[in-house]
């Protein structure tokens, strides 16, 4: 068993109520407190996402974004496209240490080129052929985009409609638009979703945003995709 420390930066919605978390870890370090890389705690069950006992606090509650947690880890994974994968140690609580505030993150915005483009693919999403190719692997970004705005549509299919939303915003001058899978954020700018409006929707602060590629998706065992989410939005003051 292996015990370790991280900031949560996701607790993102996956096949509800199961979750994906993920977060920077934190380690002491000559009488100070330092970040290192990114830790994704997963299961062995359902793509590796988290029941709310397997990420649940002592206090009984979930872990949100901000948190500083200590949790048990059994071994690294070793996964090619999600190199921050740890397999969590059943039965175990975390515990909470104490938590941060949004402009904490500053300085733990990251700068990659670009967000897993392949040439010829759609902006949301990646093959695993590609991302093989990179030198270095990565699932995980904290950046800070030029714009974000929210994209409400509607969609009908075999007589049946459905709302959904995703995130879109520009990034090096990049559009995206991609899956948004942060349920706190939705619930304070769309608290009756069912009822909102088709359309964009602006929203006025200065974001971050925690942006992360999941396992890949299969379908009829034809070589699949990597989706691409916005796992976190955090609002920057004004």
């Amino acid at each position: 068993m292996i015990t370790k420390r991280i900031l949560v930066l996701a607790n993102s919605t996956k096949h509800y109520p199961k979750s994906c978390v993920a977060g920077r870890e934190l380690i002491d370090e000559g009488g100070k407190t330092r970040f290192r890389g990114w830790i994704r705690p997963v299961s062995n069950h359902d793509e590796g996402a988290l029941d709310f006992v397997e990420r649940r606090l002592a206090t009984g509650t979930d872990a949100k974004p901000l948190d500083i947690v200590q949790l048990s880890l059994h071994s690294l994974q070793g996964d090619q496209i999600q190199p921050e994968n740890w397999l969590i140690e059943p039965g175990q609580a975390w515990t909470q240490i104490s938590a941060i505030s949004v402009q904490d993150l500053i300085p733990l915005v990251e700068e990659p080129q670009d967000l897993w483009l392949q040439p010829g693919q759609r902006n949301d999403r990646v093959q695993k052929s590609f991302l093989l190719q990179r030198a270095e692997p990565r699932s995980l970004y904290l950046i800070k985009p030029e714009q974000f705005w929210f994209e409400v549509r509607s969609k009908t299919w075999e007589n049946t409609t459905k709302k959904k939303i995703r995130a879109g915003f520009t990034y090096k001058r990049q559009y995206y638009s991609l899956a948004l899978e942060d349920p706190v954020i939705v619930r304070k700018h769309f608290p009756d979703f069912s009822k909102a409006a088709d359309g964009d929707v602006q929203i006025r602060n200065q974001v971050l945003l925690c942006v992360s590629l999941p396992q890949e998706f299969r379908e009829f065992k034809e070589p699949g995709y990597h989706f691409k989410i916005v796992a976190t939005v955090f609002e920057l003051p004004a």
